[in-house]
C-alpha cells in the first residue's frame, strides 16, 4: 500500500472511465497481469483498464484491490494510492454501488 494524500473522489467502473478522463478516481478490480510499470485491473463491470503504477507499487496477480488515481487520456488509470481488498468481495454488488452513486454523488462523496 502507498501512502499519499488523496483527494475525495468518485467511485467508478471500466462504462464511467471516459467521463471522468483527467480526474482522480477509485476503481475497484482483480489483478489480471502485472508488470514493472503497469497492471491490467479486472474492474467491477468486468472491463479491463490499464493502471500506470509508481515505482514503489507493487501488485499481485489475481488479488483484488482499489486503486486511486487520475484518469488518463487513454483511459488508464495512473494510480496515486492502492488498497488491498479481501478475496470475497462482491464485484456486482459493488458495481451497483457504483451505479448508484451516480445518481446520488452527495452521498458517496
Amino acid at each position: 500500500m502507498n501512502n499519499k494524500t488523496e483527494p475525495s473522489s468518485p467511485r467508478i467502473n471500466f462504462s464511467l472511465l471516459s467521463k471522468y478522463r483527467g480526474q482522480t478516481v477509485r476503481c475497484i478490480g482483480r489483478v489480471l497481469n502485472t508488470t514493472k510499470t503497469d497492471a491490467t485491473l479486472e474492474t467491477c463491470d468486468r472491463g479491463q483498464v490499464t493502471v500506470h503504477l509508481e515505482p514503489d507499487t507493487t501488485l499481485m496477480p489475481f488479488s483484488n484491490v482499489e486503486v486511486v488515481g487520475r484518469v488518463t487520456t487513454e483511459l488508464g488509470i495512473k494510480v496515486y494510492v492502492t488498497y488491498d481488498i479481501n478475496d470475497d468481495f462482491d464485484f456486482d454488488f459493488y458495481n451497483s454501488l457504483v451505479k448508484l452513486s451516480q445518481n446520488y454523488p452527495n452521498l458517496f462523496s
